[in-house]
């Protein structure tokens, strides 16, 4: 699948908001999907069959046909830009240890969570822990790595993804992400930014991402990659964000 950082929105986005400004502003500006766009989309596009098969929440057996025909559908209709959240969430916790849909999922919903509608509407249906659960089961693919991570940003500017996160152990689990793959600065950047992400919540958020060794995970991005603009952004802004002043010059943001 092409880079998510091709799409001209995702671009266009980048270009007028940046690392260093508030994670909630691509919420105000951002909606590429309508709810009720989302659900045209599903009577005009899936079949009823396709229909049952995500909306279940009996697990499949593997192997069974019935097993082999849903993995079919799903992994067709992912290839669609336009298919609903909804869809989206159900295929990933329908086939949790399937790489190719928890990586595509992942990547579909880095775009449709930059909708604030969305990223509430996901809270009911464990977007959080689903993204969680992806991560944990595919720790050595470094691109769904790094789009969950921009995931889970998105969706943590909502006060209760950001509560679902706590509960779920995601602060220290990201943290260590980012120690694992020290090396890697598109999951510094992104982990940098999914920690601001949660330090805008308030001080009980700080006080969760420093006890769970937050701030030095961002610190140890800046010196792993001290030549690498997009890592220094999104590491500065997230100190800013935690009470830090990066320029020392005893300023706040």
């Amino acid at each position: 699948y092409p880079p998510q950082q091709q799409d001209p929105r995702y671009q266009q986005q980048q270009q007028q908001y940046g690392d260093e400004g508030s994670v909630a502003s691509h919420h105000s500006q951002a909606s590429y999907h309508s709810q009720a766009s989302y659900h045209s989309y599903n009577q005009q596009y899936l079949s009823p069959q396709q229909s049952r098969s995500f909306s279940s929440s009996a697990p499949l057996q593997s192997g069974s046909s019935e097993y082999n025909t849903t993995l079919e559908l799903t992994l067709r209709s992912l290839q669609d830009e336009s298919l609903s959240f909804e869809h989206v969430i159900r295929a990933m916790q329908n086939f949790p240890a399937h790489a190719l849909i928890q990586e595509r999922g992942c990547a579909l919903l880095w775009n449709q969570t930059f909708n604030a509608d969305v990223c509430h509407m996901l809270v009911s249906m464990g977007g959080v822990v689903t993204i969680l659960q992806a991560m944990r089961k595919h720790p050595t693919i470094a691109k769904l790595q790094h789009t969950a991570l921009e995931v889970l940003r998105n969706l943590c500017v909502n006060e209760l993804n950001r509560q679902s996160l706590l509960q779920a152990g995601g602060l220290p689990f990201v943290v260590e992400t980012m120690q694992k793959l020290a090396d890697d600065a598109e999951i510094q950047r992104s982990g940098c930014n999914m920690l601001a992400s949660v330090a805008q919540g308030g001080m009980e958020y700080k006080i969760a991402v420093a006890e769970c060794g937050g701030i030095l995970a961002v610190m140890k991005a800046v010196e792993t990659h001290p030549e690498n603009d997009n890592v220094l952004r999104a590491a500065y802004q997230a100190l800013r964000l935690l009470g830090y002043n990066p320029g020392g010059n005893g300023g706040g943001n």
